[in-house]
């Protein structure tokens, strides 16, 4: 008896990390150095003072200081030419950097270390100094004031999971009119936010499925407002967000530029960092923030490890971090969360662009119903949760396939602009392998059918995520990029919590 496909339909489910400091030990180098970035600072001073080797290998010493500067870009570009074929250490006190250069290494073959130093005791720099020719051990280190070496680790930690209610909260949306932030507005209405969206872009330039979003917000939340407004311009922010006191923030805008074996100049990744950056931090700038209790933003799993073609990219998402994790440091009370996305399927910037990067990482993209679910729940939680029970400053979040169903083609991302595949054995029930297929690749969202046309011997169903629909094609095992045999399509339906 032919197998039934939806017995045990596979489903991408959501985990989530947080970051702790795990211990590293370290064996000291001797390092003939050359130093290029911030002048006289302590460990510049700390390094003269030493005896120089006249054996050891040689490295180059690139210095930054607390904050990302103006010109860091090509600063940080220039050094890393500069260094050809020797090994290239950063060192700073809170600027950021080492995803830039983990990126462009990644690609060339190269070894990059990034050391945090934050406090230039006799310790902290006695242990940089043995740093500097070492073999990079981790995505960053830091460096603690009594001389101990710490790495990001990662600890499992559970999605809240309490249904949002918001009650009329006001919740300001960056990037209001892209695939994500128009979901999430639109989700945050349904629990009873009043969302105030913020883009460059005006409606009429929008996508068809962000215009169907916006007239449904509109129909849900009359009180919802968009304003468009090019957030790297202050004075432009200022009249805009003129006395707007919001209750929270999400912080969906960004860029995304590069691809597999991509280099970006500094002007391109300049863009990006303004893009991610430049724009959260002017509208907490300009916004009254004596209602504020929560920043949710939008952040990416490229920020941490090693990401040819996509190093611009990581380092703004990289900054982003920084940049959360300083106004939450300087407004302790606001609770503020950067949530680090893998790829997310159906909406989003990074979608196409980074698709082949994302193949190469083993990516299983976030569905996007699960992960718009997933952003309200962790903003409810942002602003509701007990202090026991409140989210941490930073989390990874990813899709995970924990089995499959059927003789899959494949992950999701192994075909582009695919998120499902199965393949049907001759006789099996066709119309449920469709739908198992469709549900799959739209994650915890239900869909609904609405059939098209079709016909044939059905060997290979795929499915892919197109704006609010699931569009499922048949074709022939032998040959699976010929015609298709048959389709249908599937409306997303958000299941109810």
């Amino acid at each position: 008896m032919p197998s039934d496909p939806v017995a045990h339909p596979s489903r991408i489910i959501l985990r989530a990390l947080r970051p702790v400091p795990t211990p590293v030990r370290t064996v000291p180098h001797a390092a003939r150095w050359r130093v290029t970035g911030s002048g006289e600072v302590p460990l510049v001073r700390h390094l003269r003072r030493q005896p120089y080797p006249p054996a050891a290998p040689e490295t180059d010493v690139h210095i930054l200081g607390g904050r990302w500067p103006a010109a860091g870009s090509a600063e940080l570009l220039d050094a890393y030419r500069r260094a050809a074929g020797r090994p290239l250490t950063l060192v700073h006190s809170g600027a950021g950097g080492g995803s830039l250069l983990r990126g462009l290494a990644a690609g060339d073959g190269r070894s990059t270390t990034s050391v945090a130093l934050h406090e230039p005791t006799p310790a902290a720099l006695h242990r940089v100094s043995g740093l500097l020719a070492a073999p990079a051990t981790a995505d960053e280190l830091t460096v603690a004031a009594d001389g101990t070496v710490h790495a990001v680790g990662w600890r499992a930690t559970a999605l809240p999971g309490r249904t949002p209610r918001f009650a009329g909260a006001t919740v300001l949306v960056t990037g209001g009119l892209g695939g994500l932030g128009s979901r999430v507005a639109l989700a945050l209405a349904a629990a009873g936010a009043v969302p105030v969206l913020l883009d460059l872009r005006t409606p009429d330039t929008a996508p068809p499925d962000v215009r169907r979003l916006l007239a449904r917000l509109r129909r849900r939340c009359p009180q919802a407002e968009l304003h468009t407004v090019d957030l790297t311009d202050a004075a432009a922010a200022r009249t805009a967000l003129a006395g707007t006191r919001p209750t929270a923030l999400v912080h969906c805008a960004g860029r995304i530029a590069g691809g597999t074996g991509v280099r970006l100049g500094p002007a391109e990744i300049d863009t990006l960092i303004a893009a991610k950056v430049a724009t959260l931090e002017t509208a907490l700038d300009t916004i009254r923030t004596e209602r504020l209790r929560a920043v949710l933003t939008f952040g990416s799993l490229t920020a941490h490890g090693a990401h040819p073609g996509l190093a611009g990219y990581a380092l703004a998402n990289e900054l982003l971090h920084r940049a959360t994790a300083r106004y939450a440091a300087a407004h302790p009370a606001v609770r503020c969360c950067t949530a680090e996305w893998s790829l997310w399927s159906g909406a989003g910037m990074a979608r196409q662009v980074a698709r082949g990067a994302a193949r190469q990482l083993g990516m299983v993209p976030v569905p996007l119903v699960t992960g718009v679910t997933a952003t309200t729940r962790l903003l409810a939680a942002l602003l509701d949760a007990p202090p026991d029970d409140a989210p941490p400053d930073s989390l990874l979040v990813f899709g995970e396939r924990p089995g499959s169903q059927g003789a899959w083609s494949g992950r999701p991302e192994g075909v582009p602009g695919v998120d499902a595949a199965l393949v049907v054995p001759a006789g099996d029930n066709l119309d449920a392998a469709m739908r198992t297929v469709a549900e799959v690749a739209a994650g915890s969202a239900t869909v609904e059918p609405d059939p098209t046309a079709g016909a044939g011997t059905p060997l290979l169903v795929r499915a892919t995520v197109t704006g609010d629909g699931v569009d499922c094609v048949v074709r022939s095992g032998a040959d699976p990029e010929g015609p298709a045999l048959r389709s249908s399509r599937y409306r997303l339906v958000p299941n109810p919590t």
